[in-house]
């Protein structure tokens, strides 16, 4: 079953040219969650097993021309099992 509060952990997926070179999956997630929570989400919805979730903490860029800096961010790269893929077209 999956718990509505969770469901949007998940924010975006972030795809670059180094990402989808990549046998790894990479989401913008929010800042509180965790790594088993970002598993088991993607395991849930996903119907996949995952292999490991890294986390990445992102700092905000400092912006001279805007006085300010950029937002910071969370980022989690996923790694399915052998065989798994994600459909994200869905």
């Amino acid at each position: 079953m999956i718990n509505s509060a969770n469901l949007d952990l998940l924010q975006a997926q972030r795809i670059t040219e180094k990402t989808a070179r990549g046998s790894s999956y990479v989401f913008k997630v929010r800042t509180d969650a965790t790594k088993p929570a970002i598993k088991k989400l993607i395991q849930d919805v996903y119907g996949v097993k995952v292999k490991s979730v890294n986390v990445l903490n992102r700092k905000g860029k400092h912006k001279a021309r805007r006085n300010g800096f950029t937002k910071s961010f969370k980022v989690a790269y996923v790694t399915l099992e052998q065989g798994q893929e994600l459909n994200l077209a869905e």
